[in-house]
């Protein structure tokens, strides 16, 4: 194991249990290490965006970095129990196949799936993982990430048919495009003859915790159905957002 990395997860760890800011010393004592080896702690910490400076001088706190993450986990604990519902309506409702998937990087991952009986069941199974920008879903997620997580996606931008976004130009429209209509639509992107719509889902903070959406065969899911689906897929998406406590919009 790395010590050095232990010693600091166990610094995070005290920092956010304490009552009150804490200082080199007090935390030196705490941990059982030398004054230096505190200071060196608190600093990486800082200079990681999980402390900061407080009062009185020379004392730190944990930042809202670490409730971040954390509220990020509990959401994906919540929407699918939350979520899973919805999709089974949209399944009974629509004969398509429903999908609900988080980020992982530059990458989406199903976290629960619907299937519908009405045609042979795609590949895709929960806890499959791809790139997000070839998906439905993914580029709903990718349309709310950070700069950061975009650029990693460009950088994963390789063909999987000819229809495949292959350009940084290309995504970064698509991606202002799914931000302007509310919802993402894939036509054949990722798997021949596969097309999809998606619409974001937000946690109680208002950002983007998850995606759900609609894929099926592009003979089902025709221009002119996916838009008469696409309002019915922001809805429920919305509704599930709220239920998770996210701000009205």
């Amino acid at each position: 194991m790395d010590k050095s990395f232990l010693k600091g997860l166990s610094a995070l760890e005290y920092l956010a249990q304490s009552d009150a800011p804490l200082g080199v010393t007090r935390l030196a004592a705490l941990m059982g290490v030398t004054k230096s080896n505190a200071h060196r702690l608190l600093t990486t910490l800082v200079s990681a965006g999980y402390a900061e400076p407080a009062q009185p001088r020379g004392s730190y706190l944990p930042s809202l970095k670490l409730w971040r993450l954390g509220a990020q986990i509990v959401a994906r604990l919540d929407v699918k129990a939350i979520a899973a519902p919805h999709l089974a309506r949209l399944v009974a409702e629509t004969q398509e196949t429903a999908n609900l998937a988080v980020l992982d990087g530059p990458f989406m991952v199903y976290i629960d799936r619907v299937e519908t009986d009405t045609y042979i069941r795609s590949y895709n199974r929960i806890g499959d993982r791809h790139p997000a920008h070839c998906t439905g879903t993914g580029l709903a997620l990718l349309a709310h990430a950070s700069a950061e997580l975009v650029t990693q996606a460009m950088a994963e931008l390789r063909p999987f048919t000819p229809a495949t976004l292959t350009t940084a130009t290309a995504l970064a429209a698509r991606l202002e495009l799914v931000r302007r209509q509310g919802f993402a639509v894939t036509r054949a992107e990722f798997r021949p003859g596969i097309n999809s719509i998606a619409a974001p889902i937000r946690g109680a903070h208002g950002r983007v915790v998850a995606a759900l959406g609609l894929s099926g065969p592009a003979e089902h899911l025709r221009p002119a159905r996916v838009k008469t689906l696409a309002p019915r897929v922001v809805t429920v998406a919305e509704k599930v957002s709220r239920l998770l406590g996210a701000p009205a919009p």
